[in-house]
C-alpha cells in the first residue's frame, strides 16, 4: 500500500508539472499528457526511485530522474504531439520542474519507503498493533481461583509477585 501513496504523489506531481508546459505550448491533449504522466511516473519510479536512489544517493539519483525525464518527455511527445513550436525546449522546462519536485519526493522516499519506523504512510496511523489493552493480576483467572480457595493468604501472594 505504501508503494501506492507513492505513485499517487509522484503522479501528482509530475502531471501538475508537465500539464501547463505541454497543454500551452504544444496544444497537446488531456489523453496524451497523461499517458506522458503515466509512462514518466513508472518508469522513473522503479528505476530512479527504487533502484537508483539507495545505491546513489539524493543528488546523483535526481540528476538521473532529470535525464530520464527529459529522454521520456521528449520522445512522446515526439510521436504523439503534433506540434510545430520548440518541443525541445518545452521538454526541457518540464524536465527541470520535475527534477525540482525529485528531492522532496526522495525525502519522501527515504523517510516512508525505506524505512521501518512504526509509522505508515497515512500520518497518525501505526503499523504495529498498538491497540492492546492492560493485563492486570486481577484479571488472571489463574490468581482469582487461588485467591477463591486461600482466602486467608491474599496479601502474601500479591506480596510474593
Amino acid at each position: 500500500m505504501k508503494h501506492v501513496w507513492a505513485l499517487l504523489i509522484k503522479f501528482t506531481a509530475i502531471g501538475t508539472m508537465l500539464f501547463p508546459f505541454l497543454s500551452i505550448f504544444n496544444n497537446a491533449s488531456l489523453m496524451t499528457i497523461l499517458f506522458i504522466t503515466v509512462v514518466t511516473t513508472v518508469v522513473s519510479y522503479f528505476l530512479g526511485d527504487l533502484y537508483l536512489l539507495p545505491k546513489l544517493g539524493n543528488f546523483k539519483s535526481t540528476l538521473a530522474d532529470f535525464g530520464l525525464s527529459f529522454l521520456l518527455i521528449w520522445i512522446i511527445s515526439a510521436v504523439f504531439i503534433n506540434s510545430t513550436s520548440d518541443m525541445l525546449l518545452t521538454t526541457l522546462f518540464s524536465a527541470l520542474l520535475v527534477a525540482g519536485v525529485e528531492p522532496l519526493f526522495h525525502l519522501y522516499m527515504k523517510t516512508h519507503i525505506f524505512s521501518d519506523s512504526a509509522e505508515s504512510v497515512i500520518p497518525g496511523v501505526y503499523k504495529g498493533d498498538l491497540m492492546m489493552t492492560e493485563y492486570s493480576e486481577e484479571l488472571d483467572d489463574q490468581n482469582l481461583k487461588k485467591e477463591a480457595k486461600n482466602p486467608d493468604n491474599q496479601g502474601e501472594s500479591n506480596q510474593s509477585k
